[in-house]
């Protein structure tokens, strides 16, 4: 648990998650060598530059996940900073969380939440599939983990049917059923080149998206999900994982 991948790529990192993501990571008894943490407006991202300043492994990198066409540019940029090295775990955090109704859900709300929510994870990983698969090559762990090569993609619980007990929030409900079966598929067509694919569930956690009256803070979100991903092997991908470890159902 102690010791980071050697190259990360966190997605919507200037708050919340991904900036508690960022923090956690780079305190690790080892860190990792590229923490690469991009957010639409870096200028604006103020904790994460602090964060960035006496932490010489952050690269903090200009994207937006649904500009797709500035994908290939970031693979490039982050390829040239590895220098033939690969990446060994990407997590797709970027988000968005629409609480429409049954009544007041619109085909634009559904479009940009899916857009956002399970469409650019998808072409995320399609993108640096091939860094990933080279990070794997060059491994010399034996067996598949987080430090070798992953995917985690920031899923919800609210997009497990099974657990489904309660109406609305379509637009977030579906695009993370979305996410939660792009992730399954990914670990099916990840396997043979040893490239982890998991899901999680970070619990309805205190952030400008989880609201003040979240029972989880950011700190133990990140925690529980770190430590989750440090027990990830070949038997536990394609799973949807509680921030506490436990598998929930599809």
């Amino acid at each position: 648990m102690s010791i980071a991948p050697r190259a990360v790529l966190i997605t919507g990192a200037s708050r919340g998650l991904g900036l508690e993501f960022v923090r956690q990571i780079v305190c690790l008894s080892t860190p990792p060598k590229y923490l690469f943490a991009t957010c639409r407006n870096p200028d604006s991202a103020t904790s994460l530059q602090d964060i960035a300043k006496t932490h010489s492994c952050i690269k903090v990198m200009k994207f937006d996940v649904c500009d797709f066409s500035s994908y290939s540019n970031l693979k490039e940029n982050i390829s040239s900073i590895l220098e033939g090295e690969g990446l060994n775990l990407v997590v797709c955090n970027a988000g968005i969380l629409v609480r429409s109704s049954f009544t007041d859900t619109t085909p634009d709300v559904m479009t940009s939440v899916y857009t956002t929510n399970a469409i650019a994870p998808m072409i995320l990983v399609q993108t640096f599939g091939p860094l990933l698969k080279l990070a794997a090559q060059k491994s010399s762990e034996k067996g598949m983990s987080w430090r070798k090569a992953a995917v985690v993609n920031v899923s919800s619980i609210l997009g497990s049917v099974e657990s489904t007990s309660s109406g609305g929030m379509y637009p977030h409900r579906a695009s993370k059923a979305a996410l939660n079966m792009i992730t399954k598929t990914q670990s099916i067509d990840l396997k043979a080149d040893e490239i982890l694919a998991v899901a999680v569930h970070p619990g309805w956690v205190r952030t400008d998206m989880g609201g003040q009256a979240a029972p989880v803070s950011p700190t133990e979100s990140v925690q529980g999900m770190l430590g989750v991903f440090s027990t990830l092997s070949e038997d536990t991908s394609g799973r949807l994982f509680n921030y506490t470890g436990e598998i929930l159902p599809w």
